[in-house]
């Protein structure tokens, strides 16, 4: 009877072990997968280390530790796993997408892929694989998902799609939105030798403006063009290359130039030219007529798709956010997504240009 007790405990001993070691021993090599796709844990981590830093840009209080903080009415941690998570869901909606649509990738963008990874994983590594992501999670997140995603955009919105965007309204938005101008701009400082920015003294300032006020009554009067303005500066400032700037742009949208630049343009009127000091500057700009961009800005492919990006982007965006939300076909890896905190960030600085949103509307403007 003895013998047999002692028997019972061991046995029951090695189940206890067996549970423990069962219970210790999650793979932690996978976050979520279905039948057709599994992701890298790597990739979960990617998208939790980019939520944190939309955290750390959404905080209410800049003072104050993102993760001390509530966003969107949820304390930080949750906000920022339930993000990551739903990014995560975004690679099952892309993929399933791809194969509803029946897109696949050609070699040319399957290289393409591969060199975007490769170029832009040389200045994110330093600071992703400390976190645990790989080279091969960065791929999928990054390069794979932004050609792919591009390619259901076209896929929806370009000619044929279900989506398509008629010409009609292509044209209507562009010539409604859009801002074709000139300009030539010279700064109003120089530098010293130790490469520091000096400020143009009252006499350099108004030397400066007099040439730039001379060009504007020029072109104005019909006695030179902008080029032959920015011919005239180039040899007055011997620089060598042409300073003249042309841009076909949605102010409204683009961040690239100054408010007050902006506001200017709006104001003028199709072939009108001013002269403003704007942002350290003094520069020239003249207003086209729109309309005749048209034809050469819808008549590409690149200019095409560029459009209806700006166009569709948005609508597109939220429609994929929406099916990642509500992503049921797939199972989670709980205790592996468990074990990665967003406070592995606290001490993180955000400068890994990879760090970027699997957002559907980015993608529409340019691959990743």
């Amino acid at each position: 009877m003895l013998k047999s007790s002692k028997k019972l405990v061991a046995l029951m001993m090695a189940l206890v072990i067996m549970v423990s070691t069962a219970a210790c021993s999650t793979d932690k090599s996978w976050a979520l997968k279905n039948d057709t796709l599994t992701t890298p844990i790597g990739a979960y981590i990617y998208y939790l280390y980019y939520a944190y830093q939309d955290a750390e840009s959404a905080k209410p209080d800049a003072s104050k530790p993102v993760l001390e903080q509530k966003i969107d009415g949820k304390d930080a941690e949750t906000y920022i796993k339930d993000k990551a998570l739903n990014y995560t869901k975004m690679l099952f909606v892309i993929n399933d997408k791809m194969k509803e649509l029946g897109l696949t990738l050609t070699a040319d963008e399957t290289k393409s892929i591969a060199s975007t990874t490769d170029s832009q994983w040389q200045q994110a590594s330093s600071t992703l694989e400390k976190y645990g992501i790989s080279k091969a999670s960065f791929n999928l997140v990054y390069s794979d998902y932004g050609v792919k995603s591009q390619k259901i955009f076209s896929a929806l919105y370009g000619k044929g799609g279900k989506k398509a965007v008629s010409d009609a309204d292509l044209k209507s938005f562009f010539e409604k939105n859009f801002t074709d101008f000139n300009f030539i701009y010279a700064p109003m400082y120089s530098t010293d030798a130790s490469g520091n920015a000096v400020a143009f003294t009252d006499a350099q300032k108004t030397t400066l403006k007099k040439e730039f006020d001379g060009y504007v009554t020029d072109i104005a009067a019909g006695k030179k063009t902008i080029q032959q303005a920015a011919d005239a500066y180039k040899t007055s400032s011997k620089q060598t290359t042409d300073p003249l700037q042309s841009v076909t742009a949605d102010l409204s949208s683009s961040t690239s130039y100054p408010a007050d630049l902006v506001t200017m343009l709006k104001a003028m009127k199709n072939g009108e030219v001013k002269a403003a000091e704007i942002s350290g500057t003094y520069l020239i700009a003249v207003k086209n007529d729109i309309t005749k961009k048209t034809a050469t800005e819808l008549g590409t492919d690149n200019g095409r798709n560029s459009i209806i990006a700006q166009l569709k982007g948005t609508e597109y965006s939220t429609d994929m956010d929406k099916l990642a939300a509500a992503y049921t076909n797939v199972t989670i890896n709980q205790k592996a997504l468990d074990s990665y905190k967003p406070s592995m960030f606290v001490t993180a600085t955000s400068s890994a240009a990879a760090a970027t949103a699997p957002s559907a509307a980015a993608s529409t403007a340019s691959s990743k």
